[in-house]
């Protein structure tokens, strides 16, 4: 997999200097994160960082934190309090897209709403994993707001990814699949109450549900891919040079109107077709697919079991916003491999030697092996009480 991931790296950063794209500002940017030679780095260093429950739990006490911020700064755009956000270049409606929506300090509201959703999914994580009552409520206020953050980002395919990696998250859980029929009539009746009571949202809502504007663009640059697919299919035209060459390819339908031109492909795996070729295309997709997709259906240690059902959620909401959208945007994609390599850890790290924690063991005083036993029978250690979960926590 290790070979793999760095073999798609090299291919694409070949491409970009053959077509020059390597040496301009956007182009570099690209390949580390919209292609991922950062995330697959974080793919290989997770199981290393975060190996331990304490390095997990400090990972997910910062997700759940960016969770809290990023929701908090959604209901206060979503509204009509943006005055109150911070930092204070998220007001300013000059900058970025999708002013009036919540756009968060990414400046763009299908950004914001992965990794609100994304940020939700840790929380839910968190209410798991975490036995103190305290710290479980927060987690649950936490993944209301992101929900609730979700909404407000006015995008139809956040949207629709918060519902399908909800539903298949539960699905591949057996204690979740008996509650989905009931989180679906309060995700509704939730929904349907945040619409009707935010002062205008109703209206927005309306408005971007019969937004045509946005389905044509996908519709023409769709295209436009598949046609220089058929051009060069083996290699494809370049790294990052879909918008400068994509408009050549683009055509007048008969069923709407031209529209897209100079825009990114809106589909993750079309892109990288048409800029990379076939070979690229299939490099990409096999690593994307062997190490997130691998470390969901290979068997782990029970406590990364919440991990693992959080991943699909994850995993399944970027599959459906990568169909929809460029999803160029350094926190998800980032997050996405991270997570993968942390529940996937098992697999690439070498079984851990004993031998030198038996002969350290073996040299410690008699009075410290005897208050560690002493300690085990009492059932208390240098923590506290030792506890234990269905998932061994």
């Amino acid at each position: 997999m290790h070979l793999l991931l760095l073999a798609t790296a090299v291919y694409a950063t070949a491409s970009a200097i053959a077509v020059h794209t390597f040496f301009q500002s956007n182009g570099q940017f690209a390949l580390l994160d919209r292609l991922g030679i950062i995330p697959f780095l974080m793919f290989c260093l997770a199981p290393l960082l975060f190996r331990q429950a304490r390095q997990r739990n400090f990972l997910l006490l910062v997700l759940v934190a960016i969770g809290a911020y990023l929701g908090v700064v959604a209901l206060l755009e979503g509204v009509g309090l943006p005055n109150l956000v911070l930092p204070s270049y998220i007001r300013n409606p000059n900058i970025g897209l999708h002013y009036g929506r919540a756009r968060g300090p990414f400046l763009e509201s299908a950004a914001d709403g992965i990794s609100l959703y994304m940020c939700g999914v840790a929380a839910v994580v968190g209410m798991k994993v975490w036995h103190s009552r305290g710290a479980q409520i927060a987690c649950a206020i936490v993944a209301a707001l992101c929900g609730v953050g979700v909404i407000f980002t006015l995008t139809r395919a956040i949207w629709l990814a918060a519902v399908v990696g909800t539903l298949a998250a539960m699905l591949v859980s057996p204690s979740t699949r008996r509650l989905i029929a009931p989180t679906a009539i309060i995700g509704v009746l939730a929904v349907v109450a945040v619409v009707f009571l935010v002062p205008g949202l109703s209206t927005k809502v309306q408005g971007r549900t019969q937004d045509q504007l946005p389905v044509w663009d996908r519709y023409n640059t769709n295209d436009a891919a598949l046609r220089m697919v058929e051009a060069k299919p083996i290699f494809g035209f370049g790294w990052q040079t879909f918008v400068s060459k994509g408009t050549t390819y683009i055509r007048q339908s008969s069923n709407y109107p031209l529209t897209g031109a100079g825009n990114e492909v809106h589909n993750v795996f079309l892109s990288h077709a048409a800029e990379l070729g076939i070979v690229g295309f299939l490099l990409w997709t096999l690593a994307l697919f062997g190490a997130v997709g691998g470390a969901i259906l290979r068997r782990g240690p029970p406590e990364l079991a919440p991990w693992r059902v959080g991943l699909v959620a994850v995993f399944v909401g970027f599959l459906v916003v990568a169909n929809l959208g460029p999803l160029s945007y350094p926190f998800p994609n980032l997050l996405l491999w991270t997570w993968a390599g942390i529940v996937g850890a098992e697999h690439f790290l070498v079984p851990h030697d004993t031998s030198r924690e038996h002969a350290d063991a073996a040299e410690e005083p008699a009075t410290l092996r005897e208050g560690a036993t002493a300690s085990a029978v009492s059932g208390r250690g240098a923590q506290g009480p030792v506890q234990h979960d269905a998932n061994g926590l």
